[in-house]
């Protein structure tokens, strides 16, 4: 992953009535227990990672848990708290403990 430098646009076709199409399927997948997550070029002090690492398997876990146009990565967003640091491991049980 480019950790938000290039993003891939939405596949869209165009059907040509004049004139048939066929179109052919292909799907290619790392292995369920392949770690996904952003490449080293793409990450730095300035720029910190915008995902957590995650594995293929909770990826497609989360593809069949999203309506077809829901953003997946998503789910994988380090969340930002008010200081700009990065909330890696926090619960609900931390953000109360903090807030009282």
């Amino acid at each position: 992953m480019t950790n938000g430098r290039f993003v891939s646009v939405r596949h869209r076709a165009l059907a040509n009535s004049n004139k048939q199409r066929m179109s052919m399927a292909y799907f290619g997948a790392p292995p369920l227990n392949a770690r996904i997550t952003s490449l080293p070029e793409f990450v730095a002090q300035c720029s910190p990672p915008l995902y957590r690492p995650f594995t293929w398997a909770e990826y497609k876990k989360a593809t069949y848990s999203l309506r077809l146009g829901d953003s997946r990565l998503n789910l994988f967003k380090i969340q930002q708290d008010y200081h700009g640091d990065h909330d890696h491991d926090r619960d609900d049980d931390d953000e109360e403990d903090e807030i009282a």
